[in-house]
């Protein structure tokens, strides 16, 4: 199996899994008073300071939730805001406006600053389907500009684009499973201030977000981040090697002319449906994905390429660490042999 569908749901690290396994099946309760619960309140307090590292933002403003949609939900389920008509779906259910796009998939700034009647905007940083980095410096200007909150869902941006742009935003949103982290895993950077739970109850998490942590997914994504934070950016080599060839074959790449994540390709091909091609190459050994993995199963036109005018069924190709030349080559040669068929 060739597996080139990351930016769904990386491979589980080594690092993040050792660090891990000491805590699988260890009664591990961080509020408790007594040694074994104090014990997991400083691993958690651990990969706090981990995440933040990654992030570069203090460890104080670092809030665990069980995912990116939650990290979402917990920002945007309250005011009025708008977000780009190519954001993902746990960003765009909330929001009372949508931002058009180029044919590129970037974000339009003259529409967000003729924008009315919002607290806030929410712009993705790199786009799960395109890959398309988001001029996020330019957007929290025009943001600051008018007494807005802005918020950014970068989950798919650490160890592959720089995260310095985001200094300015007021929440940031971090999944661990993009990053060969567990799944079930989320971060939310927020602001100094006082709480605004989206899940109520407990005191947990300083009052942001209820509810018993778990340890060990804690454990492993602080992990993961630390290890992200030291190896520093994918090279684009492998995408471009990738794009060559499908190219060579006829495929069209969609938003060749953005700036764009280093291993993400969203490639389509004249006459073929992208969930034909992913599943004739699923059978050949290659996991590729048609669109976003939230929706993939559907088999419905991906709602970023419509937002573009991008007329292909597009194929998404997303890379990580653990790819090699070698899986590149055998992969344009398997899409030879589908589209031959």
């Amino acid at each position: 199996m060739i597996y080139l569908d990351y930016n769904a749901t990386a491979p589980l690290r080594a690092p993040a899994l050792a660090a891990m396994t000491p805590w699988f099946g260890v009664p591990a309760n961080p509020s408790a008073a007594h040694a074994g619960g104090q014990a997991a309140a400083m691993a958690v307090d651990r990969a706090r300071t981990q995440v933040a590292g990654l992030l570069g933002w203090p460890r104080d403003r670092i809030v665990f939730t069980s995912g990116a949609s939650e990290s979402n939900a917990t920002v945007l389920s309250r005011g009025r805001w708008v977000a780009s008509a190519v954001d993902h779906p746990s960003v765009r259910q909330w929001c009372v406006a949508e931002l058009p796009v180029d044919g590129q998939g970037v974000v339009s700034l003259d529409a967000l600053a003729a924008v009315e009647g919002v607290d806030g905007v929410s712009v993705m940083l790199a786009n799960n389907e395109t890959g398309v980095v988001q001029p996020i410096r330019e957007v929290i200007r025009i943001a600051r500009a008018r007494g807005w909150k802005v918020h950014v869902d970068a989950a798919q941006a650490p160890g592959r684009v720089s995260l310095a742009d985001l200094a300015g935003a007021d929440f940031v949103t971090l999944a661990s499973h993009k990053i060969g982290g567990p799944q079930g895993m989320g971060a939310l950077a927020v602001p100094p201030g006082d709480p605004s739970p989206h899940i109520r109850g407990a005191a947990q998490e300083r009052g942001w977000r209820a509810g018993t942590h778990n340890v060990a997914g804690i454990v492993g994504f602080g992990a993961i981040a630390e290890q992200v934070a030291k190896e520093g950016l994918l090279s684009p080599a492998r995408r471009d090697r990738l794009e060559a060839g499908l190219v060579a074959l006829g495929g069209e790449v969609a938003s060749v002319r953005a700036p764009r994540l280093p291993q993400t390709a969203c490639v389509a091909f004249a006459d073929r449906l992208a969930p034909d091609v992913v599943m004739a190459l699923d059978l050949a050994g290659i996991q590729a994905s048609a669109g976003s993995a939230c929706s993939s199963g559907a088999a419905r036109p991906s709602a970023v390429l419509a937002a573009m005018g991008f007329a292909g069924s597009g194929i998404r190709f997303s890379m990580g660490i653990e790819t090699t030349d070698a899986e590149i080559d055998a992969t344009i040669a398997a899409v030879a042999r589908v589209l031959g068929r």
